[in-house]
């Protein structure tokens, strides 16, 4: 006759986290600036890349309903989002953001208005330049969420 064992192995990862050591908390955010300092300007041209091309794809856009150009566009988009972080350049996290916003509201309700669209890529290019005067991104940012806030409710 043969028993059955049953063996319940104890989980390592609960163990880790209550053995004492590592880094303290400042020096490893420390750390991690200096590593996101250093891929800065790759990042920089990798986002740059991805606004040509979001510049390009918008250029074809045409001037009617164009669903598929709203949604290559919106890959562009979102790919890039969270680089602006990396990049020194936060605001630009939001107007993409917004961007994506906008074109989910147009797309969801077959609606389109490329002027609408068009500011948010301009203001894409806008917030990438290097000496914006103080508040003048939170003007921008505050008009990008009004265009697309009005596309929200529809």
């Amino acid at each position: 006759m043969t028993s059955v064992r049953f063996v319940f192995p104890k989980p390592k990862l609960a163990e880790l986290l209550r053995t004492p050591g590592g880094l303290p908390v400042a020096e490893a955010l420390e750390r991690a600036n200096a590593n996101l300092l250093e891929i800065r300007p790759s990042c920089l041209g990798e986002l740059q890349t991805l606004l040509d091309y979001a510049e390009a794809a918008f250029a074809v856009i045409g001037a009617e309903f164009d669903d598929d150009g709203m949604a290559g566009l919106y890959a562009i988009a979102v790919r890039a989002i969270g680089a602006g972080g990396v990049c020194g350049v936060p605001a630009v996290d939001v107007a993409l953001t917004s961007l994506c916003d906008l074109l989910d509201h147009l797309r969801t309700n077959h609606r389109f208005d490329r002027e609408a669209i068009g500011v948010h890529v301009r203001a894409w290019r806008l917030l990438m330049t290097p000496g914006l005067p103080i508040g003048g991104s939170d003007a921008v940012l505050n008009g990008l969420r009004q265009v697309s806030a009005r596309y929200a409710g529809a």
